[in-house]
């Protein structure tokens, strides 16, 4: 019996250390396992930082280019911030740009465009255009076309353009010019020579004659563009919201309250704070009128904005003005039941006159284009930022001979208060 006993006690014992064995075989599989999936979870979150560091790096390049409301604002301080650990942030365009951000190796990007702030062109117009005499433009250069060869652009439209029926009228491109830079820094000297591209075909060509006066010779500076939009091209939301615009503390708003005394009255409001003013009513401006002080105060603050809205407006003399001038009609008719509102402006007996509607391409009737004018300009007077014309459906008038030039420095400038980034919706990925 007792040796029963011992060998029953070394069953017991080996049973227990096979146990044993295989549990600790069972344990070091599962560590294996377990050690596996630690520094799989370990490379997902260093895989994740790396994702949130290189957003960070997107939402600072936008926030510096938001606030500078400037797509070329130097973003490289955001790739120095050690809270980011940036590889690389790059800015790709034209708008709309991609923003490209690398943080150990994982690299996001998103697409952002800039809305508003655009004006191509030295005249843009929604109104239909009447040239009577002979319109010289240097152009804006508009696209890279090669070396030193440019895509320019003397005028967008949106339907009709007329040139009068004489032997003088016509519009034409002076190409570019080292005298009439359209940037400051568009010219390495005298001597480095830019030009508008030309082509044989009239759609590759982009310098259109001198003295042209019929559509089928425009060459491609002169644009038919039908999917024409200035309000929101120029400020960034749609014609609908101009309330949004004119009280968004940028515009200085007044109601002219005698259009003969347009240009004192606008005069009187303008600042070092505020060089935008939103003149609702009708607005004339011209020679002895308040012209020379408010010339002045336009020079000394460095360039103002001029947006006259619900009237017509006309301008008169031979001085340049260092503006640019918006004219928005939105719903606005000269054409009363009582008459018509050019009756009551110095200018209004030429406005009205049927010979004035003569054009050599095209039929009008007379009596229907001078109640539909709501902008007329004669003299020789220009403002230096160009004219940007928003009355669809109506007739803006140009009764001079004139060279008009594009300040693009001047112009940029002024619309940089209403170019607005913002990220293009699909462009990223929120999973």
């Amino acid at each position: 019996m007792i040796k029963i006993y011992r060998q029953s006690g070394m069953t017991t014992l080996l049973i227990t250390s096979m146990l044993l064995i295989v549990a600790l075989l069972l344990s070091l599989a599962s560590y294996k396992s377990l050690f596996y999936q630690i520094k799989r979870t370990q490379n997902e979150v260093v895989a994740r930082q790396s994702h949130w560091l290189a957003e960070g790096g997107l939402e600072c390049g936008f926030t510096i280019i938001s606030n500078e409301q400037d797509a070329t604002a130097d973003i490289s301080n955001c790739k120095t911030m050690t809270d980011y650990k940036l590889d690389n942030l790059t800015l790709s365009g034209p708008n709309p740009y991609l923003l490209t951000s690398v943080s150990s190796n994982k690299k996001v990007f998103k697409t952002m465009e800039v809305k508003g702030g655009e004006s191509s062109g030295v005249v843009k117009s929604s109104a239909d255009l009447y040239f009577n005499g002979d319109y010289s433009f240097y152009p804006d250069p508009g696209k890279n076309a090669g070396t030193n060869q440019w895509q320019c652009v003397l005028l967008r439209y949106l339907n009709n353009i007329f040139i009068h029926k004489d032997t003088i009228s016509g519009i034409g491109s002076h190409n570019l010019n080292y005298a009439n830079k359209p940037y400051d820094d568009f010219y390495s000297g005298p001597t480095d020579i830019h030009t508008c591209k030309t082509s044989t075909t009239l759609t590759e060509s982009y310098k259109t004659a001198l003295k042209t006066n019929l559509k089928s010779s425009f060459n491609a500076d002169i644009i038919d563009e039908s999917t024409m939009d200035l309000f929101k091209e120029t400020f960034g939301v749609p014609s609908s919201e101009w309330m949004s615009i004119k009280d968004g503390g940028v515009f200085t708003p007044i109601n002219i309250v005698e259009p003969k005394e347009c240009a004192k009255e606008i005069e009187a409001v303008l600042t070092s704070d505020k060089r935008y003013v939103w003149a609702t009513g009708n607005c004339s401006i011209e020679s002895g009128k308040g012209f020379t002080d408010l010339k002045t105060k336009a020079d000394t603050l460095g360039g103002i904005f001029i947006l006259v809205h619900k009237g017509l407006l006309s301008f008169g003399g031979s001085s340049e003005l260092n503006a640019v001038v918006y004219h928005f009609n939105d719903g606005y008719s000269a054409n009363k039941a009582t008459g018509n509102d050019w009756s009551s402006l110095s200018i209004g007996s030429t406005v009205l006159s049927d010979s004035m509607y003569v054009p050599r391409e095209g039929t009008v009737t007379p009596a229907t284009m001078k109640n539909n004018v709501v902008f007329y300009m004669y003299g020789a007077f220009v403002p230096s930022g160009g004219f940007i014309l928003d009355a669809e459906n109506k007739v803006s008038y140009f009764n001079s001979s004139v060279n008009m030039s594009f300040d693009g420095e001047l112009i940029s400038e002024l619309l940089t208060p209403f170019a607005k980034p913002k990220w293009v919706k699909g462009s990223w990925n929120d999973l």
